[in-house]
């Protein structure tokens, strides 16, 4: 079975969110909001961003529970944080949006650390499952969800 692990970087919307969408095509989803240490530690990020970050991860882990897509929120660095997913929850492909920062773009995360593809499989089945089409229902208007 082809789970979806959709990582939810900064952009915590659901309206537009391209990787939710493409995830579609796994028969399975979770979607994951990381915590970094590392961000915690930086000058960059003061009381009032982590306040923020909390009221905007409940908002979306309620809208997803909606829709039948269950919200994992973990704290530490990324790649160990996927590892530990990985073994504890078999995901079978990652969907995220590309990272852009100071340094420019990063790469895409193609696929989980056992080596897993980034989309589903050519030939795969095209039957949506049941979180996806309450996500659907739910940004009906915003432009996501939509099949080219």
């Amino acid at each position: 079975m082809a789970r979806a692990l959709i990582w939810f970087k900064r952009d915590l919307r659901i309206h537009d969110h391209a990787p939710l969408a493409s995830a579609a095509a796994c028969e399975d989803g979770l979607a994951l909001v990381v915590i970094e240490p590392e961000w915690l530690a930086s000058p960059e990020c003061d009381p009032q961003d982590v306040a923020y970050l909390g009221a905007c991860v409940d908002s979306l882990s309620a809208t997803l529970a909606e829709s039948g897509l269950p919200l994992l929120i973990r704290v530490g660095p990324m790649p160990e944080v996927l590892e530990a997913l990985y073994r504890e929850t078999g995901f079978t492909h990652l969907f995220s949006h590309e990272e852009t920062g100071r340094c420019g773009a990063m790469p895409v995360i193609g696929g989980s650390p056992g080596g897993a593809a980034s989309a589903a499989s050519p030939g795969r089945s095209t039957r949506r499952p049941a979180w996806f089409a309450a996500f659907v229902r739910a940004t009906a208007g915003h432009g996501a969800g939509r099949r080219a």
